[in-house]
């Protein structure tokens, strides 16, 4: 697995308040965690912030049991946090959003997941594209759950908020029922992909 921690300043527009929590990972064991983290930790030094806490998830622990587990033994430093920090695939920023009720930011983009590998479960609700831009779609990937890949709102296709390709709730349909996503969110545009990003090959 390939990932690219995402530039600074883009990270600093989307934090508000001072203190964060990190959820860092091994890359699904293709990266050494001390290594990665001290990367980390030189990255955050810009922004003169409050680390409150740190975990550092395992591909063994990567999966939804693990995780709620993980979130009830860490709470109190969650809790303390103003935002939530992930270096990892874009798949475990979607579904932290589903247990923890601040803003999780994926400051990360996925270049590559290499096929036939041993992968954490969350890994596979990744699509790899190179420009994580979920922040901005309510932590849900339109690249991945999408079959239009449509990343500025529905198609309006979708009938009684079943996808036309798919018959299946239109993930636009998703955000707005579960009030993942605002009104002011929605009305922001995120810019078209860069295709040149993705690593296709080695």
């Amino acid at each position: 697995m390939r990932i690219e921690i995402k530039k600074i300043e883009e990270i600093k527009n989307l934090i508000s308040g001072e203190k964060i929590f990190i959820f860092s990972c091994d890359n699904c064991g293709f990266e050494s965690i001390e290594k990665k983290n001290k990367e980390i930790f030189s990255y955050l030094a810009e922004l003169e912030i409050d680390i409150v806490g740190v975990y550092n998830l395992t591909k063994d622990k990567c999966n939804v049991g693990s995780l709620k587990r993980i979130i009830d033994k860490i709470g109190i430093d969650i809790n303390r946090a103003d935002n939530i920090l992930t270096f990892t695939c874009g798949g475990l920023p979607q579904i932290l959003t589903n247990y923890i009720k601040k803003p999780v930011i994926p400051a990360t983009n996925t270049l590559k997941i290499e096929p036939g590998r041993s992968l954490g479960s969350f890994a596979r609700l990744c699509s790899a594209c190179g420009e994580c831009w979920i922040y901005y779609t309510g932590n849900l990937c339109m690249e991945k759950l999408c079959p239009k890949k449509m990343r500025n709102g529905p198609c309006g296709g979708a009938e009684n908020g079943i996808c036309e390709v798919y018959e299946r709730l239109c993930p636009w349909v998703i955000l707005f029922r579960a009030n993942r996503i605002s009104e002011e969110d929605f009305l922001k545009i995120v810019p078209p992909k860069d295709f040149s990003k993705i690593l296709l090959q080695e």
